[in-house]
């Protein structure tokens, strides 16, 4: 008797997966925990850079001195910025990269010929301090009219067995997942801080937080372009299913910083990037 196979389908997406040509084998998962290293925040270095410093003259240190640049970083503080943290980036890239990859072994392994219905959860590790974990889960597919190439990778799509189906039928083949992360420290303004202050006038009626604006705005950019950076590495043509989440934590003085995370399926033409069907010729002798 065949063991039963787990799936992450839902009834919908398994038949559809069926009519399309393939079996679901089971569920695969791969699981990437990394520490995060430290990470410099740029409000303290643009303090300091604000710093006065005092002249000893004649008659006491009665004159103040402010560094080169000052009245720039003054403006700059008072309508708030942003700054990409490229060391904590650098840090969630790694993760979800080596939780795909575990992923795409375990369905190796399986002898899978696809992985759909792809989900990344991503979130702390509790027992471990400034910790990240990144688990990558699927259904393994297999078939018996196509096979890949040897020197192809499994590709691995976000899309349902629904969507997978319907992609197949189209005549494009998924080429594999492709995601990004992005780590933007927001300084809040002075403006900012004193429209959320509960007492001040600016609380009063309806505004704008321009910088929070544009530190998600900036976020969302740098990540879809390195989405589509990774899109165009493995040739696709476009991408599909993209999905968008955010976390945000609040920092001193207002401060925030926000995680996007952007996932979606790289996709091409049937003719380019799908294995090749497998036809069988059987022989009926001679009479």
């Amino acid at each position: 008797m065949t063991p039963p196979f787990g799936s992450t389908l839902s009834a919908r997406g398994f038949l559809a997966v069926r009519e399309a040509g393939f079996r679901p084998l089971r569920q695969v998962q791969g699981t990437s925990i990394l520490s995060l290293g430290w990470q410099p925040l740029p409000n303290v270095r643009v303090s300091r850079s604000l710093r006065p410093s005092r002249l000893e003259g004649i008659y006491g240190s009665t004159q103040m001195y402010f560094p080169r640049g000052s009245l720039t970083v003054g403006q700059y503080l008072n309508e708030g910025g942003w700054t990409e943290l490229e060391q904590r980036t650098a840090a969630y890239n790694d993760a979800r990269t080596q939780a795909l990859h575990r992923l795409r072994d375990a369905a190796r392994d399986a002898g899978a010929i696809a992985v759909v219905d792809l989900r990344i959860r991503r979130g702390k590790f509790a027992p471990a301090m400034r910790a990240i974990e990144f688990t990558a889960l699927g259904t393994a597919i297999a078939s018996d009219r196509f096979e890949l190439d040897g020197y192809e990778e499994i590709p691995l799509t976000n899309l349902s067995g629904t969507d997978f189906w319907k992609l197949v039928v189209s005549g494009y083949w998924p080429l594999g997942a492709v995601g990004s992360t992005s780590v933007v420290y927001v300084i809040a303004g002075f403006r900012t801080k004193y429209a959320r202050f509960r007492f001040s006038r600016r609380s009063l009626r309806n505004q704008e937080y321009e910088d929070y604006t544009e530190g998600l705005r900036e976020a969302r950019v740098r990540a879809m372009g390195r989405l589509r950076l990774e899109a165009q590495a493995v040739g696709a043509t476009g991408i599909l299913g993209i999905q968008l989440t955010r976390e945000r934590r609040e920092r001193r003085e207002d401060d925030l910083i926000v995680t996007l995370d952007a996932l979606g399926t790289a996709i091409a033409p049937i003719e380019q990037g799908a294995p090749r069907e497998i036809y069988y010729a059987l022989g009926l002798g001679k009479r």
